[in-house]
């Protein structure tokens, strides 16, 4: 599985070679293994090839941004696991494009939501992001539980359309 991202002007391919016993990735080529040392909600300590980083990290629709060491990273997400792009063809079914955990629900089954209303937080790669309504809707079902784990491609919440409301 892999991800590309943008710093700056800068393209970024992200691959996920290995997750057992810790995750191993490529990052343009380049393998680095990560053990989590630590975490605390947005704050992580991590050990990539050896050396311990500790740093803080926030995740909004198509962005990451990573603290390090005194520096902030600003990635664009291109691929991947979007908000508003994880849905379906039809906007009807919200899905994930990489396996993960859910850390929080934030809406019930028959809810109205506006686009970009929490829907779910979920945790994948050691990171969080919080999966927001794609468009207006009511809430038909949640797929999933807080605590539960999830494949790729799983469907995380469906959407009633607004015209279905209508009829």
């Amino acid at each position: 599985m892999s991800y590309d991202l943008q710093r700056g002007a800068d393209r970024i391919r992200l691959g996920i070679v290995g997750r057992r016993p810790h995750l191993t990735v490529a990052i343009d080529g380049a393998i680095h293994h990560v053990e989590e040392i630590e975490t605390f909600g947005e704050s992580f300590e991590l050990r990539i090839d050896g050396h311990v980083y500790r740093g803080r990290r926030s995740l909004s629709s198509g962005e990451i941004r990573i603290r390090l060491d005194g520096q902030t990273f600003v990635f664009q997400r291109l691929h991947g696991l979007r908000d508003a792009d994880a849905a379906g063809a039809t906007g009807d079914d919200v899905r994930s494009d990489m396996p993960g955990t859910v850390v929080a629900c934030h809406t019930e089954a028959g809810a109205a939501v506006a686009s970009g209303d929490r829907l779910v937080t979920i945790e994948s790669m050691k990171l969080q992001m919080t999966i927001s309504a794609p468009r207006a809707g009511t809430v038909a079902r949640i797929h999933v539980a807080e605590n539960v784990n999830f494949e790729r491609g799983a469907v995380l919440v469906s959407l009633v359309p607004l015209t279905a409301e209508k009829e």
